[in-house]
């Protein structure tokens, strides 16, 4: 079978097509046939090996696993011992953030624990383009709640790999929508629903004078204390922390600045994979709640240019590798 490898840290370039022995599953294992896959910039950053401190999991030197690609969606083709459900041709779709990554291939083996059932109306390019950007959003919107009707939603980086989940989620709560991005991207953001678009290259939303009830960072981009200026009496900010860095300095001053200016700023540990969040992203797709954007597909053999389509950051949705 095919499968994209890479055998050291670094740029696109190092991306290569191999052909592996397919997989056979072991105890609690089980093989899926990939549909779909979806790239996130989670994916770029495995690729590059950054944060650098993130080596100390995936390898120092060298990257430990050789599979790219955590988003998949796809069918049951074999089980190995032990595994009861999923069965052959159940339709599944996963995170494989911390599963190994792998879905940049044919097929990728999996703990069948790692799999969640993929609801019928739901078709498998939509659905890979939801696990990992679909649950980012879902569990940083949670950390913002309340987020009713009326709710004045400010989201930073709206335009990328979980901006669009998360202002067509804040709709569908009610909230009125602000987003935030370049220009190139703006008409695409109103189709998406939102209320108001602010293109950052010639408006700087923390100078301004509009108060939110709530701030979603996803861009991380702005310092803590310039986009605090952005929230109303009691608003709530939550970063999507890009680095080690911001995580740290935001969940450590974060806390300190909203007791003193009676607001709520912080960040959200993620938890990738969770069985309920994807059951209820399987209902927000199913309902039309949430639709996917596609912005291009690519096969295994075009992989490399599908990276750079994510790398440009010119991309109006999900870039999509399907086998």
């Amino acid at each position: 079978m095919r499968a994209v490898r890479r055998d050291e840290y670094g740029p696109v370039d190092v991306l290569r097509v191999a052909t592996v022995e397919p997989p056979v599953p072991g105890p609690g294992e089980v093989v899926v046939r990939v549909r779909a896959a979806s790239l996130n910039m989670a994916d770029l950053d495995h690729l590059l090996g950054r944060p650098r401190a993130s080596r100390i999991a995936t390898g120092l030197a060298h990257p430990k696993n050789r599979g790219v690609g955590v988003d998949v969606a796809g069918t049951v083709e074999q089980v190995g011992p032990d595994v009861d459900r999923p069965r052959p041709g159940d339709r599944v779709w996963a995170d494989l953030f911390d599963l190994g990554h792998g879905s940049l291939a044919d097929r990728v083996c999996v703990p069948a624990s790692a799999l969640s059932p993929l609801p019928d109306a739901v078709s498998f390019d939509d659905a890979a383009t939801v696990p990992h950007s679909g649950s980012l959003a879902l569990q940083s919107l949670r950390a913002l709640e309340p987020i009713r009707p009326g709710t004045n939603v400010l989201i930073n980086g709206a335009g990328g790999c979980v901006g669009p989940f998360a202002v067509q989620m804040a709709k569908a709560r009610g909230a009125q929508v602000a987003a935030v991005d370049h220009g190139d991207k703006l008409d695409f953001l109103r189709e998406l629903g939102a209320d108001e678009v602010i293109d950052y290259t010639r408006e700087d939303v923390a100078r301004g004078d509009r108060r939110f009830d709530v701030v979603l960072d996803i861009a991380d981009t702005r310092s803590l204390l310039a986009l605090r200026r952005c929230l109303a009496p009691g608003g709530r900010y939550v970063l999507i922390a890009a680095g080690v860095g911001s995580f740290a300095g935001t969940a450590l001053l974060g806390p300190m600045v909203g007791r003193a200016t009676g607001t709520r700023l912080g960040t959200f540990f993620w938890r990738p994979n969770q069985r309920a969040d994807l059951d209820e992203l399987g209902g927000l797709l199913a309902s039309g709640d949430v639709r996917p954007r596609i912005d291009s597909r690519y096969g295994l053999d075009d992989a490399v240019e599908a990276f750079r389509r994510l790398e440009s950051g010119a991309a109006r949705g999900k870039v999509l590798v399907v086998p």
